[in-house]
C-alpha cells in the first residue's frame, strides 16, 4: 500500500514545475507544507490519487478556498497528471472521483480555476462563470452543480 505523506514531495515538485508562474511567492517547500494539510479523509481539504503499479500517476484535491479574493467554494484544485500518463482518462476520472467524494460530503456547487484547460473541463460538465487576472496572467473560473449523495 502507498503512503501518500511519503510522496508529498514528489507531488509538491510536480506542482512547482507545472504551476511555477501561479506560485509567483511560494517556495517549492511551502507547496508541500499546503499539500501535507490535504492528508485527511472525509473532510474538506483533502487529496484523491490515482495509482498505476504501485505508483501515484496522478491527484486532486478538494480545498475550501483556492483564490484569496474569490470569497465562495468549495474548490477543486491541484488535478495532475504525470505526462507519460496523459490521454488515458485518469485526469477524468480523478475530476470524477473528487466531485464524488464533495457530493458525498455535502457540496452542491464546487469550483474551480484554470489557465488552460477550460475546454477539458467543459466537456465534463463543467462551466465558466468568471474570469478572474492573477498576476501570471487570466485564468478562467468554472463551476459544476453537484448530484447529491
Amino acid at each position: 500500500m502507498l503512503d501518500y505523506a511519503k510522496e508529498v514531495p514528489r507531488i509538491a515538485s510536480w506542482f512547482f514545475e507545472q504551476w511555477r508562474p501561479l506560485y509567483t511567492e511560494e517556495s517549492l517547500a511551502s507547496v508541500e507544507r499546503r499539500i501535507r494539510t490535504w492528508l485527511t479523509r472525509n473532510q474538506i481539504p483533502t487529496a484523491l490519487v490515482a495509482v498505476s503499479d504501485k505508483r501515484i500517476v496522478g491527484t486532486v484535491a478538494l480545498k475550501n478556498r483556492e483564490l484569496p479574493d474569490l470569497d465562495f467554494g468549495p474548490w477543486l484544485a491541484g488535478l495532475f497528471v504525470v505526462p507519460e500518463q496523459r490521454r488515458r482518462g485518469i485526469g477524468a476520472l480523478l475530476v470524477a472521483a473528487a466531485e464524488q467524494q464533495a457530493s458525498a460530503l455535502g457540496v452542491r456547487q464546487l469550483h474551480l480555476y484554470t489557465p488552460d484547460s477550460e475546454g477539458f473541463y467543459e466537456r465534463l460538465g463543467w462551466k465558466v462563470v468568471d474570469r478572474h487576472a492573477l498576476p501570471a496572467g487570466t485564468v478562467s473560473v468554472m463551476r459544476k452543480d453537484l448530484q447529491g449523495p
